[in-house]
């Protein structure tokens, strides 16, 4: 069953890979946005300094001290553009998710223009999903700021590493198990609202407890799987980048083209997920039809 949701959802992702070059042509947007002051003031600073070179193969720490001081304003200006973009990127990949669910539904449908329909139909629903979500994510990381307070009082006058390392792993274990559960129920609350063409999220949650409830092994462990998958890639990179070498300067064209490769990569996960989650509820929620002879 595993390997058949699996199967049917690369299927998906592939015909609608098009929808790819959309998700990246928007991360790379919005990366710009942020970059550009950045570069602008590197530029500024550096177009015309000896140090431009010496920078590209090793830090100056005294530079920097001064490069911060010299642009401290525009620095301070920097964590609200951060935080001004991070909600932009949440509206956007909110009404993207409600394209791609739409064209994963009715793959014969799959069309620019039904992408956006997509969109339009399920946002505001969508937004609703997504801001209840990030508040209880909030919720979360509280909680487990308070176990680490607790775990370092606790822990103060002890001076065990094996004992800090171990109550440190369960904690990192617990709170990743927390943000994967609330990640799918998240996913199928949207999976829900869009296939069963639902405006109301309260009841989506309830029916996605339902749902999840049968099955939960089964779900858990096909995002899981895409979560492997998503993961080696990143370790792919990782070890390929190592051997590329740092100088001369136009190997850093190579390092930026690899960097690319990895963020199609992950955003063809992200596509995974959505795409095993329809391709998984339509199968478990379809009506059985028994046909009853005299």
């Amino acid at each position: 069953m595993i390997k058949e949701i699996l199967k049917g959802g690369i299927n998906l992702v592939r015909k609608n890979k098009k929808f790819i070059i959309l998700l990246w042509g928007t991360n790379i947007t919005l990366s710009l946005v942020l970059t550009i002051p950045i570069f602008s003031v590197l530029l500024d600073n550096l177009q015309h300094s000896l140090l431009s070179d010496k920078l590209a193969l090793n830090f100056n720490y005294l530079w920097y001290l001064q490069f911060r001081h010299l642009y401290q304003s525009l620095f301070d200006k920097l964590p609200l553009l951060f935080y001004s973009v991070v909600g932009v990127n949440l509206f956007i990949q909110t009404f993207y998710s409600g394209g791609l669910l739409a064209v994963f539904n009715n793959p014969n449908k799959n069309h620019i223009s039904d992408f956006f329909y997509g969109g339009v139909k399920y946002w505001y629903r969508f937004m609703k999903v997504a801001i209840i979500s990030s508040l209880l994510f909030i919720v979360i990381f509280e909680i487990d700021n308070i176990f680490a307070e607790w775990n370092a009082w606790f822990l103060e006058d002890l001076n065990s590493i094996s004992l800090d390392l171990t109550v440190r792993s369960i904690r990192y274990i617990f709170l990743l198990l927390l943000i994967a559960a609330l990640t799918i129920i998240t996913d199928y609350v949207e999976v829900y609202l869009a296939l069963r063409d639902q405006t109301k999220v309260r009841k989506g949650f309830a029916e996605t407890f339902k749902f999840i409830k049968g099955r939960a092994v089964l779900i858990f462990s096909v995002f899981m799987i895409v979560s492997v998958i998503g993961a080696l890639g990143a370790v792919f990179y990782n070890i390929i980048v190592i051997y590329v070498p740092a100088s001369p300067f136009y190997f850093l064209i190579l390092t930026f083209f690899l960097q690319q490769l990895l963020i199609i990569f992950r955003l063809s996960i992200t596509m995974l997920f959505q795409a095993t989650e329809v391709y998984l509820f339509k199968d478990q929620d379809a009506e059985v039809i028994t046909d009853l002879e005299d």
